[in-house]
């Protein structure tokens, strides 16, 4: 998989290759090496080398380990697989080299070094997880064809296993009893709010480099009214009897700017607004798809099936129409389980967009949104549950809070193309949680702009299919 040209993947000969370091059958010291050979031309298109030892603790282990004291090496390709499923592909260009490893509390850490080299220069998007689940099983059972010595006997292999049954039955119950704690914490709903969305980008792929950005603001039902009059006049005051009908910022003139942006950072922490800005770089936000790609298919030979190219050529993926949606879901299934166990129901108000294939998007956003939050429900509460919700499109004339939205989000993407944040945005902090995607495509939340690790978000299973998902919602 390239981000360029694509080879014909019928041309390419995938070599691997075990090459051991020692001839002592209970030390981890292993380099696993893939080449990635264009075959009539007989040239080495991209290499993967995989340098896989163990510590001291681990290495005590193994030689009393009744199985892996015959040879090891089995130990090294699991533990490859769970760090190639954890980091799921890696983007190299040229030369990359990557440490890592896996650690397990009673045993020790298996350490790993990777070294990817890119012959052809085009960048690389390496499938670790394919790799994960044709070479190291394709490894494994070579081990064992050609050192058969070295295989569990019958009676070791009936213990494992019943000791895995009860090991996964014992988390299936305790998985259980906590979501039976959790279920209490459900509310009837007692409060409402209502949530406006605004954007700030371009929903195209063009420039994958570029930045989407919107911003929903969470406004009190009981707070909506003056919080309306509030914007509202806010045209008089900065305008007169020249005032416009609604207030984009990007229209604004220089010399309104800063009282305009002080007066909706005053209004949003006097009203006590809340805030999610959600800044999608177009590329990262690929990366996390295609890892949930990867993870709806975690048993499939290829997990990851599909070539950034191939979205952008085929027609048939409906990008611009999924990443519409995308943007929806993500708000619409990040705030449910919050809003249940605050006894909160919602109505989401979205600026129209101009086409009508968008404003479908949206709403089939929000649908898909309701599906995933059923999902996250079930996973944490054990119970089928959303809250009440509601979804409409509104024009920003009409609905004066989506003004809010439109400034913040068109301050975000500015700062992502590196403009320093008004004063009046820096005030309005305390009242907003960022959400964006890193450089591998994991999900974060932070208090801070850009900032990444005040938590982590897990790649839900998402598989990225041909065909128009609005029709296909009707």
């Amino acid at each position: 998989m390239v981000l360029g040209v694509m080879i014909d993947p019928k041309d390419i000969y995938e070599s691997c290759q075990q090459f051991r370091k020692t001839d002592r059958p209970d030390i981890l010291d292993d380099l696993l090496e893939i080449n990635f050979i264009h075959v009539p031309t007989d040239k080495v298109l991209k290499r993967a080398r995989f340098y896989v030892t163990a510590d001291v603790p681990t290495t005590d282990w193994i030689r009393k380990h009744p199985t892996f004291k015959n040879g090891c090496w089995p130990l090294g390709l699991m533990n490859l697989h769970q760090w190639f499923w954890k980091i799921k592909f890696v983007e190299a260009q040229g030369q990359f080299e990557i440490d890592g490893g896996i650690f397990d509390p009673k045993v020790g850490k298996t350490l790993i070094h990777a070294e990817f080299e890119d012959f052809e220069g085009a960048g690389w998007l390496v499938p670790l997880v394919n790799i994960a689940n044709t070479h190291l099983l394709d490894q494994l059972r070579q081990f064992y064809k050609d050192d058969p010595k070295a295989f569990p006997d019958p009676a070791r292999i009936s213990t494992v296993m019943d000791e895995e049954l009860k090991k996964r039955a014992k988390q299936r119950k305790a998985t259980e009893i906590e979501q039976l704690k959790r279920q209490p914490l459900i509310k009837k709903p007692e409060h409402k709010v209502r949530i406006f969305i605004d954007e700030s980008g371009d929903v195209g792929f063009g420039a994958v480099n570029d930045v989407y950005v919107y911003a929903p603001v969470a406004v009190r039902d009981e707070n909506y009214g003056p919080v309306v009059a509030d914007l509202k006049g806010l045209l008089s005051k900065h305008w007169g009897d020249q005032a416009p009908k609604e207030i984009h910022m990007s229209a604004v003139p220089a010399s309104k700017r800063e009282a305009i942006q002080n007066d909706f950072a005053r209004i949003i922490l006097e009203n006590d607004i809340r805030v999610l800005c959600f800044g999608m770089g177009k590329w990262p936000l690929l990366k996390h798809l295609f890892r949930c790609h990867a993870e709806a298919r975690f048993h499939e030979e290829m997990p990851l099936n599909i070539a950034w190219g191939d979205l952008v050529a085929d027609k048939d993926y409906f990008l611009q129409a999924n990443f519409l949606a995308i943007t929806v879901e993500e708000v619409v299934a990040g705030l449910a389980i919050d809003f249940l166990v605050n006894g909160i129901s919602a109505d989401f108000h979205h600026d129209r967009k101009h086409r009508v294939w968008m404003n479908n998007a949206l709403e089939h956003g929000f649908k898909k949104g309701i599906e995933t939050a059923r999902k996250h429900a079930e996973s944490f509460f054990g119970i089928s549950v959303v809250p009440p919700m509601t979804f409409a499109v509104a024009d920003s004339e009409n609905e004066p809070c989506l003004w809010l939205s439109d400034w913040l989000a068109n301050e975000l993407r500015a700062w992502f193309h590196h403009q320093p944040l008004s004063v009046a945005f820096e005030k309005a902090k305390e009242n907003i949680r960022f959400v964006g995607f890193d450089e591998h495509g994991v999900k974060h939340t932070s208090r801070e702009i850009g900032g990444y690790g005040d938590e982590v978000l897990p790649d839900l299973p998402r598989e990225i299919v041909r065909g128009d998902p609005i029709a296909k919602s009707i």
